[in-house]
């Protein structure tokens, strides 16, 4: 009788879980299907500012074709710098006046310049409603970066498919999700006024489960995986809007925060200083996913290894690989961080700023706000996956369910 009911017992769990055998199937097709309700919803059109609507020129897209003449010298302070003009001719690609050919005097500045050679192409600034060019109203924006851009992004997801071949393919589709989620639904919402906390709560959380079982299929290991990121997801949030208050630091303290107060359309309430603790939650997510997915894969490889092991041994061995994990990526995290103020730091060395003014720099603050935060979100991340991955790991493994 026991035995009967023990089969039953095994059947139910394994009837009501049948639906996670189809694995990637069922994620791509709710991705989908999000990605297509966040595109549509979002109205990017109606939050434009008044006066896009009159813009003193238009940026179109130009081939050099001959530099004619050139009167150029380095910079005595930066050797790699030229000062000068340069007299060039020009076809226009793209615009009002495409295809035509014109010349135009290129000046080059220490902040500004942009050396132009034969075959090169540029962006260039056109007055509108011009009847024909003249060169006093044209002016080189900027070098034309799209296409290497967008054959950089290419040549990345190349590799990834040659490395990981179906689950780079799958990493590949997660990447796309995730800028349809972050532009489309989190950006979408902040900028018409919702708080950005929240949504890049939500959006993390979103992101992270698609990725993580796009990549690892449904299965008990990736959902470890999946708890203990969103565990520590939610303490890097809250850690950092702790500290942010004590220390009197939020989004206004961010470099183009008034810019954003003062630009944006009449009526909206873009909750700027609410963007420092949702910009948190969003850099540490990469450190917090990457330390669950190890754990997590470690746990399940060991259980397979040895059979017989026990979930308390699990966790044992899920700490101990946590504690190598954690010294090196608390060390990456607040390297990126330093990297993303070098300049900062460079000159607070060269004024010589004594320790009071230094560690009261907004700069300083946000700084340590973000490695504190990622890294704590990561000490929570680590023994929640490890449990996770050890109840797991053995919870279910005589129903059949995917490990």
């Amino acid at each position: 009788m026991a035995k009967k009911r023990s089969e039953k017992t095994r059947k139910k769990i394994s009837d009501s879980l049948a639906i996670f055998r189809m694995g990637r199937m069922w994620v791509g097709v709710v991705g989908l299907i999000l990605c297509v309700i966040f595109i549509s919803i979002s109205d990017f059109a109606s939050l434009s500012l008044p006066h896009r609507e009159i813009e003193a020129f238009v940026v179109e897209r130009a081939h050099v074709r001959e530099v004619i003449t050139e009167s150029l010298r380095p910079d005595h302070y930066l050797q790699t710098v030229y000062l000068g003009s340069q007299l060039v001719e020009i076809e226009m690609r793209t615009g009002e006046f495409v295809g035509e050919r014109i010349i135009m005097e290129n000046t080059l500045t220490r902040f500004g310049s942009l050396r132009l050679q034969p075959g090169m192409d540029v962006l260039v600034s056109v007055m509108p409603g011009m009847e024909q060019l003249e060169v006093h109203y044209m002016s080189v924006y900027g070098p034309s970066r799209g296409p290497v851009l967008i054959g950089a992004v290419l040549l990345l997801i190349l590799g990834m498919l040659i490395m990981g071949r179906k689950k780079g393919l799958y990493a590949a589709i997660s990447l796309a999700f995730t800028l349809v989620v972050v532009i489309y639904f989190m950006i979408s919402f902040i900028i018409q006024g919702y708080s950005p906390v929240l949504f890049a709560l939500i959006t993390t959380i979103l992101t992270t489960g698609f990725t993580l079982c796009m990549v690892g299929g449904i299965s008990r290991q990736s959902l470890a995986a999946i708890g203990g990121t969103w565990v520590g997801l939610i303490t890097a949030g809250l850690i950092s809007a702790l500290i942010g208050n004590f220390a009197n630091v939020s989004g206004m303290h961010l470099e183009d925060a008034w810019q954003m107060i003062h630009t944006s359309p009449p009526g909206m309430y873009l909750r700027v200083p609410d963007l420092f603790f949702a910009a948190v939650i969003i850099a540490a997510s990469g450190a917090v996913v990457d330390a669950a997915m190890s754990i997590s894969s470690s746990v399940f490889e060991i259980k397979e290894q040895s059979p017989e092991i026990t979930a308390k041994r699990l966790y044992r061995s899920g700490m101990n690989i946590g504690g190598d994990i954690l010294g090196a990526n608390s060390n990456t995290l607040i390297l990126a961080f330093t990297g993303a103020s070098l300049t900062t730091m460079i000159l607070v060395v060269f004024f010589g700023l004594p320790y009071l003014r230094v560690i009261n720099l907004d700069i300083v603050a946000i700084e340590v706000i973000q490695s504190v935060s990622a890294t704590a979100g990561m000490i929570l991340a680590i023994p929640a996956t490890a449990i996770f991955s050890a109840l797991l790991a053995t919870r279910y493994e005589s129903e059949g369910i995917r490990p």
